[in-house]
């Protein structure tokens, strides 16, 4: 059964969840041939964004390679600045910053929800109920709801008591302590918010950056600051969930959901160049001596 990728039902995701999840143990002494990057971004990809995992390099200049967990749509964001930071200044924005995605030990991006339709199908409304039907048949609508449910309280609650002991355990067998920038996809956002007071008690909290995040209309309501930013393109459900926005990501696969910084088409939308630039003033702005 295929399932619905980088999706979250908005009213889902606000069930945060509190019971405890053991920290990540520590892995002996830290590495000393470690080259500790000044800035980390901790990236938690979006719903069921399990396949493209391929560790990446962010540029020529680093000596790190990413764990993959940053999936398609963040690894797309960070190409995007990498090149766009190049291109007006000559310099590689993302020398000295490693990027490490939360991996499945800790967080499983799952939302196992059946497809309606497939990216660019563009059902009409009786194509989309028919297909519902189809589906209907092969697996009762409890045992769907059960099994997203399930899976994606799962997942929040060890994504968001885990993630502090994966970076300790991360510093511990590094040696590192850097300041960290938060970018949450969709669920990934979810699992990152709440993670922000942790990091700024520590003075390692650098930034926060999400797209696609289902929690955007209330963040939105809160006061502004210039260390953080929520990205909702146009016609995304997950962050802007409308009759019409449902209708659309039902019928088209999840709609422009996953479409953020070219990651589906190569495309990049008017705001992108903003929400990059402010990223770079992030990085080029940090001074871990304040």
């Amino acid at each position: 059964m295929k399932k619905l990728r980088g999706g979250l039902v908005t009213a889902a995701a606000l069930l945060l969840v509190s019971s405890p999840v053991p920290a990540a143990a520590g892995t002996g002494q830290p590495d000393t041939a470690q080259v500790c990057p000044e800035i980390v971004v901790l990236a938690a990809r979006g719903s069921e964004q399990n396949d493209h995992l391929d560790p990446t390099s962010y540029s020529p200049e680093a000596p790190w390679v990413s764990n993959g967990y940053e999936a398609e749509s963040i690894r797309a964001f960070l190409h995007y600045a990498e090149a766009r930071h190049r291109e007006q200044t000559g310099a590689s924005l993302l020398a000295d910053v490693q990027v490490l995605g939360l991996d499945d030990s800790v967080y499983p991006a799952s939302l196992p929800l059946p497809a309606i339709a497939e990216r660019g199908e563009n059902l009409d409304m009786s194509r989309t109920g028919s297909r519902v039907g189809e589906i209907l048949r092969q697996t009762p609508a409890h045992v769907i709801a059960g099994d997203a449910i399930g899976g994606l309280l799962g997942g929040l609650e060890s994504g968001i008591n885990g993630t502090m002991g994966y970076v300790d355990a991360w510093e511990e067998r590094t040696g590192c302590h850097p300041g960290y920038i938060l970018i949450g996809f969709s669920q990934g956002a979810v699992v990152l918010v709440p993670q922000e007071p942790k990091l700024k008690e520590r003075g390692q909290l650098v930034a926060s950056l999400y797209l696609g995040n289902p929690l955007h209309p209330l963040v939105s309501a809160g006061p502004s600051r210039s260390d953080s930013l929520n990205y909702c393109i146009d016609g995304d459900f997950a962050c802007n969930l409308t009759s019409s926005t449902g209708r659309t990501a039902l019928a088209n696969g999840g709609g422009v959901h996953d479409e953020y910084f070219g990651a589906v088409d190569g495309q990049q939308r008017e705001g992108d160049g903003e929400v990059a630039d402010r990223f770079a003033g992030w990085i080029t702005g940090y001074n871990p001596q304040t």
